[in-house]
């Protein structure tokens, strides 16, 4: 990435990612996916809608930018929100809170190698390559850890797969993000998107007769319900603006979600019970924090010749 601030951007927005887990599993304790999804990311949109009209005082131009690139708006509405969340929330209750992290785990990969493929500028070299299997592998190790003993081994495959589905539907609908014109604002296209998907997500519910478990929620359902509305929020307003306002080339962002699958099950580690690191999942924890230093140390230069060493040396 181009600057600190950029860096110091990305693992803010990812950190707010991880901490998502531990309220995800809360939510899902008390009502089922689609219900739960729809209502956490229409709310969200709605919120990110508000903050943007406020401080914009511009919502007859929110809407003329959604109007204008509908067709846009709704593929990623349907890849970002609706596909990927679906998915992943079906995915999640077949897994505990750090299994779910880690298997999310090879978003990164999955991320960069689609951006490398389709993106023009987005090329890793071969070191970037190797950072990010270094990344996977220490994610593997944690996994290690993760495993559910309650669950089925198909329950597991199953849901490793589905999660696989919402990793690919995610890393596109970044790449649609990464291609769209600069007249459509990062904050609109996010508000745009959650409240469209969310919405999709609420009509399956609906369709499913879906209802929370045990009649209304207790405090601790809405609390969870309320941090995890301003983490969407605000964690992909911030990703959308370095990849359309700060132009960052979406394969060099995307070793930086590896901090959301380590953050996530550290922070279940420290706050779920039942979710206790090994040695093996620690030492992932440190391989993958190593993969990304090593990805964004820049090569020394070697002179390839002796003039060009002695041309060096006379600058220095």
């Amino acid at each position: 990435m181009r600057s600190p601030d950029s860096r110091l951007l990305a693992v803010t927005a990812c950190l707010l990612w991880a901490t998502a887990f531990m309220g995800v599993k809360a939510g899902l304790d008390v009502m089922p996916p689609f219900l739960f999804a729809g209502i956490r990311f229409t709310l969200c949109g709605f919120m990110v809608a508000f903050v943007y009209g406020r401080r914009k005082a511009a919502t007859g131009g929110m809407l003329r930018q959604i109007a204008d690139h509908w067709p846009l708006v709704a593929a990623i509405a349907f890849l970002q929100t609706f596909g990927l969340y679906s998915l992943f929330f079906v995915s999640l209750t077949m897994m505990r809170a750090s299994t779910g992290a880690i298997v999310n785990g090879l978003g990164p990969l999955v991320v960069a190698l689609t951006a490398h493929f389709l993106l023009p500028g987005n090329r890793l070299s071969r070191r970037q390559f190797l950072c990010l299997v270094i990344g996977v592998f220490g994610v593997v190790l944690v996994a290690v850890q993760g495993h559910s003993e309650q669950s089925s081994t198909g329950s597991e495959m199953k849901g490793i797969f589905m999660m696989f589905g919402a990793l690919l539907s995610s890393a596109m609908a970044s790449v649609l993000v990464s291609k769209s014109p600069d007249d459509l604002d990062p904050f609109v296209l996010n508000a745009a998107q959650l409240t469209l998907g969310g919405s999709g997500l609420l009509l399956v519910a609906f369709i499913r007769g879906d209802a929370p478990y045990a009649g209304m929620p207790g405090f601790s359902f809405w609390l969870a319900l309320l941090w995890l509305i301003l983490v969407t929020g605000g964690g992909f307003s911030i990703w959308y603006y370095l990849i359309k306002v700060r132009k960052e080339a979406l394969s060099r962002m995307a070793v930086w979600k590896f901090l959301i699958p380590m953050g996530g099950a550290v922070f279940s580690w420290l706050f779920l019970s039942g979710d206790n690191p090994s040695f093996l999942s620690l030492g992932g924890v440190l391989l993958t924090a190593l993969s990304i230093i090593l990805f964004y140390r820049e090569p020394r230069h070697i002179p390839h010749t002796a003039a060009e060493g002695e041309s060096e040396c006379r600058a220095l």
